[in-house]
């Protein structure tokens, strides 16, 4: 069942200092997902999270995601969801149906979603339940999420009072981090050869094949897209991937995307 209540920031917070302070140092840089993800580990016990923004035109970005479990399997998702299943978001839709200017907060589970595609996501990663905070609107809204598996627990009305809190404040993080990493990872703009050319300099030593995928995962290309455009299968996709990840040292797109543009350093094995 979905529950929608309002997201008033009410609730005080206990948080360690070194956790925060790790948030705010990772601003604008690749550590950001990760130490995102620790605060909200500690708070909720949580499996996933992730922050999306929505456009105009149904324009959809991840902003940030990481995950303690089925990584690849999230990283898919995040794919799929960006590129279709946001359309069919039972949670979203329903922030849009009452769109007012405030924020909102909507708990989902996986039986609320009818979508075969979408809800085979929640299944692939072993999540039972989502807890989403929206904010903005009507062409800038922000969604952060946060997933649980099972066996844990639903989250609790006090939980979701919590949540409404430290989803303010890591939302006002984000769009300093989203407007930094932009500035700082993208310096030029680069098309699929000349991203290909520069990890072929790499001294990794990535295959053909690894470096067509990765050059179009720094370009924004999803799984899909990458699939159709190479004529391979999307598992295909994932394993040239990871082992190109493998040989980076790199563990996330955001990782890959500093090292092509000089911002961090390849480690070779």
């Amino acid at each position: 069942m979905i529950v929608v209540s309002p997201a008033r920031a009410e609730e005080r917070m206990v948080l360690k200092t070194d956790s925060l302070a790790e948030v705010v140092e990772a601003v604008g840089t690749p550590a950001y997902p990760r130490a995102c993800f620790r605060v909200l580990a500690e708070a909720f016990d949580v499996d996933h999270w992730a922050l999306f923004r929505y456009g105009a035109s149904d324009s959809v970005r991840c902003l940030a995601t990481a995950s303690r479990a089925y990584e690849r399997a999230a990283e898919r998702n995040i794919d799929d969801f960006v590129s279709r299943c946001h359309r069919f978001d039972p949670a979203l839709g329903v922030y849009r149906q009452r769109l007012n200017g405030h924020p909102c907060l909507v708990k989902m589970a996986i039986g609320d979603i009818f979508d075969r595609q979408y809800r085979r996501c929640f299944e692939a990663t072993h999540v039972e339940e989502r807890l989403s905070f929206f904010a903005g609107g009507p062409d800038d809204v922000l969604q952060l999420c946060i997933y649980r598996g099972l066996p844990t627990r639903s989250f609790s009305a006090a939980e979701m009072r919590l949540f409404t809190s430290l989803a303010r404040l890591l939302i006002a993080t984000a769009g300093k981090h989203d407007s930094l990493g932009a500035a700082a990872v993208l310096p030029q703009q680069l098309d699929v050869a000349d991203v290909e050319q520069r990890l072929e300099s790499l001294p990794a030593r990535l295959s053909r094949r690894e470096r067509e995928v990765c050059a179009r995962a720094v370009l924004g290309r999803t799984i899909v897209e990458t699939a159709v455009e190479l004529d391979i299968e999307r598992t295909s996709v994932v394993t040239y991937r990871q082992r190109a990840y493998e040989k980076l040292k790199v563990s996330r797109q955001a990782d890959l995307l500093a090292v092509v543009y000089g911002i961090r350093r390849a480690r070779v094995q």
